[in-house]
């Protein structure tokens, strides 16, 4: 449980739905039972604290609380306006239609904006569900007051926010993680026959591992770790987070590698390399004091390691085509032992110091990358345009499909478009919306008839219904819809005293029909298909790698200025996950539809960020390589070759084609030829052509994504420097 919740947050928000929502329901129950009224204000009450909860997003608990004032302000006002005027003819339809256009176009100014004309929007829809009469708004308002009330108690006061306490959680799970993914690696190193099943358990730990290094860092950027761990400031911690990621993400690969060329059957190496790995898992970095203590039987038995990789290097020439793998696990291995020490002289010396939370610069920089095409409307009018237009289409329809439930159709159309950017995504939040209200229905309907007259049981029931949708919600949307669906069955029973089969049809078939209007909407109505998302993400993925690769080659000749490379990696990874995300529409299509190429970009842009990472963790940070005499104007090359071919990239993304990019072999051979002539080894040489090695790869990286791009035949750097200085002379 605390390995798959980082923080406990899906638990924590869960928990503080469901005791909230249960806390309004039994006080309004309480409360219409002396008034002596309906006790469906109950079922409101829940609903505007389960809204409360969920819509209030904003960045300061100022902004937070008055936001929450503002929800139940317009459950009010919409609440009260609908019933006032329900006996106008097509009014409601009007002010659906109204607030549905306000929820999408207002977002762009802030989601508070959004949140407060969803809640109208559900407010409208439980007044005419309910077909409420002037005289019943006294109870309902007393329900939203009541509902905001418990909201703000469990939000702001009981169950707050506690930034401290999740960041040492989350760090908790991290070290659990790591802990599970190293003892199969431990068990790969063991046992001498490759084994496919543990494999795959190998590659989703690395994966869950590096989700979790992007909550570490997220949470980072707001919380100051000295206040949990005295002396430690967000950088160092950052940078442990990193090395035991990149070692994690090192040794899978390597030890499988190391099995085909038949490494392990060394017996020495393959009982150090068992030790270095179990004593690393045995430490206990930030749940101890003694860190250093800890970590020095690692050193040791690493030390041990380098003695014999010297050894089997004199012995044996054929030994070098696996004993790279293993001084790269030495290496990175080294790369956490140094972070880890850190971590412990900084608690040790309980050193205070100020934490640097975000570059003002780079902040600057995320803001501008909002970069939309002049020729288009703006992503919110686009939405707010799909909505109304859905919307309007949804309650046409559902006066044929269900004229006592007219408004389902439009309920699931709104639902549908909320969050989606693409064709794709909006595609495929209705097959899940669709298939989770399928069987939850299903289920719902036979749990309502199960529990009917039963209310302690149907109110437990309900409840339960809540926490595991909430806690599963992002994990699942269609696992969500699920247990969403067996909640509104249950609420049915109670509000429409019964449900029916009749009922339970009509649902689904609304929730289909919505659900592909829905989708109709988003595809052709301004679309945005997949490929274009993935192409924006993908440019905001380039940028950030061309400024990283930049820096990191300047680092050689400024050795006196800092650059924040860690930041830098976390960035670029977590870009690369928005990618993959962004795609999952493309990737989840039947294999005779999937011809979009977007596997093969994937391929490549993994690659370069797997590149980008390892290029930070292969060099020795405590001993920052310089530039080598006579190297100086190759490395300002390669930093421009890479810079256009990244440029040109950005171009073919945007829909040119035959566009030139270059490559890089002369340079390398350059570089690592400095070692040729060379009699003695020199380390800082060795290091300096060491330390490009992972250049020279995002390059190439480049090229096949420029040839996959349409790019015309790839020519060397010499030629782009000497046609610029044709030009310039």
């Amino acid at each position: 449980m605390t390995a798959t919740d980082p923080g406990r947050t899906r638990l924590h928000q869960a928990a503080r739905i469901t005791i909230s929502v249960f806390s309004s329901v039994m006080t309004m129950l309480w409360l219409t039972t002396i008034l002596g009224i309906s006790f469906t204000p109950a079922i409101l009450a829940g609903v505007v604290s389960l809204l409360s909860l969920l819509l209030v997003n904003d960045d300061t608990d100022k902004k937070k609380k008055i936001t929450a004032l503002l929800l139940v302000i317009s459950s009010i006002i919409w609440l009260t306006l609908r019933t006032l005027l329900s006996s106008i003819p097509f009014v409601t339809d009007g002010l659906f239609l109204l607030v549905i256009f306000f929820a999408y176009y207002l977002q762009h100014y802030g989601f508070r904006y959004f949140g407060l004309f969803m809640i109208a929007f559900l407010s409208i829809y439980f007044s005419t569900l309910l077909k409420l009469q002037p005289s019943d708004l006294l109870g309902f308002i007393l329900g939203i007051v009541v509902g905001g009330a418990y909201s703000y108690l469990y939000h702001f006061i009981l169950f707050r926010n506690r930034p401290k306490r999740q960041l040492s959680r989350s760090m908790k799970s991290f070290h659990i993680q790591t802990n599970l993914t190293l003892d199969l690696v431990l068990d790969a190193i063991a046992d001498p026959t490759p084994n496919r099943y543990r494999a795959l358990l190998l590659k989703r730990d690395v994966r869950t591992l590096n989700e979790y290094a992007q909550v570490i860092s997220s949470q980072l950027t707001t919380t100051d770790p000295g206040e949990v761990w005295s002396g430690i400031d967000a950088e160092q911690l950052r940078m442990y987070v990193f090395d035991a990621e990149m070692l994690i993400e090192t040794l899978y690969p390597a030890v499988k590698r190391m099995k085909e060329l038949h490494a392990l059957e060394h017996n020495e190496v393959r009982k150090l390399l068992y030790k270095v790995v179990e004593s690393i898992r045995d430490a206990e970095v930030l749940r101890s004091h003694d860190i250093v203590g800890n970590l020095k039987q690692t050193q040791t038995v690493i030390e041990e390691l380098k003695n014999q990789l010297i050894q089997l290097r004199i012995s044996n020439h054929q030994n070098k085509d696996w004993l790279w793998l293993i001084r790269r696990i030495e290496s990175i291995a080294n790369h956490l032992i140094e972070s880890s020490n850190e971590l412990g002289a900084r608690r040790m010396a309980n050193i205070e110091e100020k934490v640097r939370l975000d570059d003002p610069e780079e902040v600057k920089k995320e803001n501008i990358q909002e970069n939309e095409k002049s020729n288009q409307p703006r992503a919110a009018t686009r939405k707010a345009l799909q909505a109304i237009v859905a919307g309007a289409v949804a309650i046409f329809l559902g006066y044929f499909l269900s004229p006592t439930h007219q408004y389902w159709v439009l309920l699931s159309a709104f639902v549908v478009l909320l969050g989606t950017d693409t064709v794709g995504m909006t595609l495929q939040k209705a097959f899940q919306r669709s298939l989770g209200t399928i069987f939850g229905a299903v289920a719902g309907f036979g749990l309502a008839h199960l529990l009917e007259g039963r209310l302690v049981l149907e109110l437990i029931a309900l409840f339960c219904c809540i926490f595991m949708a909430f806690y599963l919600l992002s994990i699942s949307y269609a696992m969500m819809m699920f247990w969403m669906t067996m909640l509104i069955a249950i609420m049915y029973d109670f509000i429409l005293g019964g449900i029916t089969e009749q009922i339970l049809i009509a649902r689904v078939f609304d929730t289909l029909a919505g659900a592909f209007i829905g989708f109709l909407a988003a595809a052709v109505i301004y679309p945005k298909t997949t490929r274009e998302k993935v192409a924006d993400t993908a440019e905001d993925f380039l940028n950030k790698l061309t400024e990283y690769v930049s820096d990191y080659l300047e680092s050689f000749s400024h050795t006196e200025k800092n650059f924040n490379f860690t930041n830098q990696a976390f960035g670029i990874d977590e870009q690369m996950r928005k990618i993959v995300e962004d795609a999952r529409p493309l990737r989840n299509r039947p294999a005779i539809l999937a011809r979009s190429g977007i596997e093969r970009w994937l391929t490549v842009l993994t690659a370069i960020n797997y590149f980008a990472k390892h290029l930070l963790a292969s060099t020795n940070r405590n001993n920052r390589s310089t530039i080598i005499v006579g190297s100086e104007k190759t490395l300002f090359e390669v930093n421009e070759v890479i810079k256009h071919n990244v440029h040109t990239l950005l171009k073919l993304l945007k829909g040119e084609s035959g566009l030139t990019m270059y490559s890089l072999n002369k340079e390398r051979e350059h570089i690592e030829g400095l070692t040729e002539n060379v009699e003695y080894e020199d380390v800082n040489l060795k290091k300096f052509v060491n330390d490009l090695y992972y250049i020279w790869r995002i390059n190439q990286s480049l090229l096949i994504l420029g040839k996959e791009l349409g790019s015309i035949k790839n020519k060397e750097a010499s030629e782009h420097f000497n046609t610029n200085r044709n030009l310039e002379q």
